[in-house]
């Protein structure tokens, strides 16, 4: 053998050395791709949020609005509690809507389980998804 080539034990420490960093590198891959969904599952949590406030809400104004319909058929009182429930129907639904456009936008870390399912492949064990 020639002074060149490096010994069994070294190349074995250089292989377990690669597998930890390649190992380090896939975990930062996943924390990257995670930190960039936070932005979105922030947004869609506050206008879920907002959403699930607004719905009782609108619920007692309802019925506010058909008691006085109810009780004082005729005087004006009931037009300005139904202006109000519409008005917040209407606002809810806004936030409905603004929280599921935001939660269309929350992914999963795809890159990095196609990298680890390389590596795994690379290794000869089955898919890890």
């Amino acid at each position: 053998m020639s002074d060149t080539q490096p010994s069994i034990v070294e190349l074995i420490s250089k292989t377990v050395s690669d597998a930890k960093r390649l190992a380090s590198a896939q975990l930062a891959l996943a924390q990257a791709e995670m930190k960039a969904s936070k932005k979105a599952m922030t947004s869609a949590t506050i206008f879920g949020l907002v959403a699930l406030v607004l719905a009782p809400l609108v619920v007692v104004f309802l019925l506010f609005t058909l008691t006085y319909v109810l009780v004082q058929l005729g005087l004006q009182t009931w037009a300005a509690f139904g202006i109000i429930t519409l008005l917040m129907i209407l606002v809810a639904g806004f936030a409905g809507a603004m929280a599921k456009s935001q939660a269309s936008k929350i992914k999963g870390p795809t890159l990095a389980m196609r990298e680890l399912n390389k590596t795994s492949e690379a290794f000869g064990q089955t898919d890890v998804s």
